[in-house]
């Protein structure tokens, strides 16, 4: 009797933990967390990046350059940092939580100089023309929780974006972002989420958010699994429309305040993993109260 009743006792703890599992998964597209959300030129723990390293978290995806858009590596892959030497007195300061970022092909002088030593100077004149330039910045990012698909309850993030010297912004667009040589971005029909001009001194957030609630922003769609985040910097050297021109001149990101402004139905991101201790507490709960109503009368 007692085997048996042990056994029935841990039959029903295990069906008690997939009945909770199969609670979770029919709440489709509920989000519970956020996760790798990362400032500009941070490692993996948030500390700031050397001088000239490569930041693994921000991806130049795409670049229009010299009246072609390509993905090739002259100009595409894996961000350095901007060495502080060449932070121009205009662009917001870098912090000990955050760095500007510049796309690969960076030079350390207008003339030319060293390649991808921290240098800022890429290709770039005007907004449109085979002298115009735009570099495609991407963020991966996961978003955890209940079911597939499209999110339907209400996550709100916080960002601020400086960029030299205009940037646009696309969350999860039909298609990654590329850039034709009148400027126009294409991102397969999505709208843009946020943009802005002469945006190097710029220390204004806006939010993405997917839901009106609470007075929230509705301006993205979140997905459950992974997010992208693009930016479209626009090196126009604060020239409008063609441009004979065709130095070098100083381009660059820096996002921040990202992961310190995200929330879920109004309420702060909870650190990850939070979230299954309390599904193992609940279950441990209702085993034991199973336990008591099931025991003998002594």
């Amino acid at each position: 009797m007692y085997r048996a009743r042990a056994f029935i006792s841990a039959s029903v703890f295990a069906a008690t933990i997939l009945w909770l599992g199969s609670a979770v998964a029919v709440w489709a597209g509920t989000a519970t967390s956020v996760n790798g959300l990362f400032y500009t030129g941070v490692d993996n723990s948030g500390v700031t990046l050397a001088d000239g390293a490569q930041d693994s978290h921000w991806t130049v995806s795409y670049a229009r350059v010299n009246g072609s858009g390509s993905t090739s590596s002259a100009y595409t892959g894996a961000a350095y940092v901007v060495s502080s030497s060449y932070i121009d007195a205009a662009w917001v300061a870098n912090s000990s939580s955050y760095r500007w970022i510049t796309a690969p092909g960076a030079r350390s002088a207008a003339s030319g100089g060293t390649l991808n030593t921290g240098g800022d100077y890429l290709p770039g004149n005007g907004t449109s023309g085979s002298n115009s330039a735009y570099y495609v910045y991407r963020l991966a990012f996961t978003i955890g929780g209940g079911g597939t698909g499209t999110i339907t309850n209400n996550i709100q993030i916080s960002m601020t974006i400086a960029a030299d010297d205009a940037y646009t912004v696309y969350v999860n667009p039909a298609s990654a972002p590329t850039v034709n040589n009148s400027g126009t971005i294409n991102a397969g029909g999505t709208s843009a989420a946020a943009s802005g001009t002469a945006a190097w001194n710029n220390t204004t957030s806006f939010t993405l958010g997917n839901s009106t609630a609470s007075g929230g922003t509705d301006n993205v769609d979140f997905v459950i699994g992974t997010n992208y985040i693009y930016v479209v910097v626009a090196n126009t050297n604060s020239l409008t429309g063609y441009s004979s021109a065709n130095a070098l001149n100083p381009s660059g990101l820096l996002v921040y305040q990202v992961g310190a402004g995200v929330t879920i139905d109004g309420t702060p991101v909870p650190e990850a993993g939070t979230m299954l201790p309390v599904v193992g507490a609940l279950g441990l709960f209702v085993w034991r109260r199973w336990r008591r109503r099931s025991a003998p009368a002594g």
